[in-house]
């Protein structure tokens, strides 16, 4: 029932197709049904003058001026079939119409619904799902389904209606040759429902190690700067190989079980069918059987016994849909982030920190402890401690990517958890460690963050980076495209453009998640004399250099999660503690450079 929920719900106003779908499938098999008893007639009553009992048959005489008439004209006959041929062809065109625009109207809802609601997934889903499998769900089970709906609808309304009509017909024509039909297609029914509870298993496996392979390739893909790096070519190539090996035995599995069932049911029909032209010939020698009858049996036998079979296929669709529409059900079971709930103050930059304290869902202990302290609008804070400090989780609380457990923050007076989720991050500035750029120019890179920005806002802001002059030295400058990632750009001109792209929205926060660690001290400092200058934006620096920490207004040193110093430079430098050792350790190899540059 739920799988034809979910089928119902993404159909929308076109549920009306799927049912001509069945219209007009039940038609093809009445039509496909006519010619061989049109033939029939031919044979038995016209060329062979057997008598005419009532029904169509002497409906279509009288039309036809007589049997003599028809005797010396049997083209009439061939006009007939004809006639039924074209009407079948205009009734195939339009189920494929029909159809067509079923399964791809389908498939569009479907993927535009699925594409809408991972955009409003919480971020922490995000960071534990493999992108590949993801992209295997909306590309490979969306395009399965579709499959299904353009596809084995139509076949199993076929292979119900043609075995039902046949074999009424069948029953009127000889009663003891239609039991041998009707003894066949039971077991086919039945070996098609065992198979399909058998395969429903080896179809998610597959599905499954179709999406480890396809997350395989994408991370390879992605990393291949590192790959190359570390001449891990042949790891990665075996870490592949491993993916793929497991995948082909698991398809390779499900390809086995149906040949498995095609080998049985083809065996099975076969048997049927030859069973039936053995009592057909002893039958039709007795004088019990009509030769056009016995034609009529001939054909009617494949017409019932191959899509009966299909069923077999159809039912092995409809295994793997279902394992499809699961996969992609978890995806719309996750809850979405809730963007628009909440007041929308203005914001002008002061955070007051109260015994804050928050793990992640999947962690088994805090990653901040009890964190305290509060910054006035348009200071600069730098944090700063070892890795795993908690530096990242704390400004990531800032955009609610992520929500405290326990404590307050306040932003300008009101409590960060009672703000709107999307109207926050319109006032803070983003800037990560690893930036990420489209496959686009420079110039739409940019003005990404800003859609109505004119391009002397875009230059304004590239200068402030201290990008805008690296941008004009490329042949192509703000048209320069950058490769997927921004592959083709070094790792500081990523940053910097990244930082560009944020404060040209000149928001009332700005956080930067050790995203001037690429570039050089001279630009580091330059950047930071202009982001001064940006309408007093109160500013969070994530950094392992005091060099970038010490013009900052206040700095709080992390650890463990806890506030462990906080104070400026030269208060943390009079301290003994975590940042003293910092300053000394980094002025030691500042002066061990120094030296070596002179020694040169």
């Amino acid at each position: 029932m739920k799988y034809l929920k979910f089928m119902n719900r993404y159909l929308g106003k076109y549920k009306l197709h799927v049912i001509l779908i069945g219209v007009f499938t039940v038609l093809y098999s009445l039509l496909t049904l006519v010619s061989p008893l049109v033939v029939s007639y031919v044979i038995d009553n016209i060329i062979g003058n057997q008598p005419i009992n009532g029904g169509w048959q002497e409906i279509l005489t009288r039309l036809i001026d007589g049997r003599s008439f028809i005797r010396s004209n049997l083209w009439v006959g061939a006009i007939i079939i004809i006639a039924v041929t074209l009407l079948t062809a205009i009734v195939i065109w339009m189920r494929g119409n029909v159809t067509a625009v079923a399964s791809e109207r389908f498939t569009e809802n479907l993927r535009n619904e699925l594409y809408n609601h991972l955009q409003k997934l919480p971020y922490a889903y995000h960071v534990k799902s493999q992108s590949g499998d993801l992209i295997q769900r909306a590309t490979s089970d969306v395009d399965q389904i579709r499959r299904f709906i353009a596809n084995q609808i139509r076949e199993f309304v076929y292979a119900v209606a043609i075995a039902v009509i046949a074999s009424i017909i069948l029953v009127s024509i000889h009663a003891g040759m239609a039991m041998i039909v009707f003894g066949i297609m039971p077991l086919i029914i039945l070996m098609s429902l065992f198979f399909f509870k058998r395969m429903q298993n080896e179809f998610k496996k597959s599905d499954d190690a179709e999406g480890a392979l396809s997350a395989a390739v994408q991370e390879n893909l992605h990393g291949t700067r590192v790959v190359k790096a570390f001449n891990r070519e042949a790891f990665e190539l075996e870490r592949f190989e491993a993916k793929n090996t497991d995948y082909r035995k698991k398809t390779l599995n499900v390809t086995k079980q149906l040949a498995y069932y095609w080998g049985f049911s083809d065996l099975i029909c076969y048997c049927g069918i030859l069973a039936v032209i053995l009592f057909g010939i002893l039958e039709t020698q007795h004088g019990n059987l009509t030769f056009g009858n016995f034609f009529v049996f001939l054909s009617y036998i494949t017409m019932v016994l191959w899509p009966v079979r299909n069923l077999g296929r159809v039912l092995s669709d409809l295994g793997k849909v279902t394992v499809s529409i699961s996969r992609l059900q978890e995806v719309f079971d996750v809850q979405e982030e809730d963007l628009s709930s909440g007041i929308e103050p203005g914001i002008e930059g002061k955070l007051v920190f109260k015994n804050v304290s928050f793990k992640y869902d999947d962690g088994d202990h805090n990653v901040l402890n009890d964190v305290s302290f509060a910054v006035e609008k348009g200071e600069t804070v730098a944090l700063m401690g070892p890795t795993g400090s908690g530096k990242s989780s704390l400004v990531y609380l800032l955009t609610r990517l992520y929500d405290y457990q326990s404590g307050s923050i306040e932003l300008d007076g009101f409590e960060l958890n009672q703000i709107q989720r999307h109207y926050l991050r319109r006032h803070v500035g983003l800037v990560l460690q690893e930036p990420f750029l489209f496959s686009k120019s420079i110039f739409e890179n940019i003005k990404i963050a800003s859609p109505t920005a004119q391009e002397d806002d875009i230059f304004n802001a590239a200068r402030k980076s201290e990008v805008h002059q690296v941008i004009t030295d490329f042949d192509l400058g703000y048209q320069t495209l950058v490769g997927e990632k921004g592959v083709t750009l070094s790792g500081g001109q990523k940053q910097r453009i990244a930082i560009a792209r944020t404060i040209i929205n000149s928001t009332p926060i700005l956080i930067f998640d050790d995203s001037l660690s690429a570039v050089d001290t001279e630009t580091d400092a330059s950047i930071r004399a202009h982001l001064q200058q940006l309408n007093q934006a109160t500013t969070f620096i994530i950094t392992h250099r005091v060099s970038t920490a010490q013009h900052a207004d206040k700095i709080i040193v992390l650890d463990h999660g806890r506030i462990v110093q906080s104070g400026t430079h030269q208060e943390l430098l009079n301290q003994e503690g975590l940042y003293q050792r910092i300053a000394d350790i980094q002025s030691q190899i500042d002066l061990g450079e120094d030296y070596s540059n002179e020694s040169e």
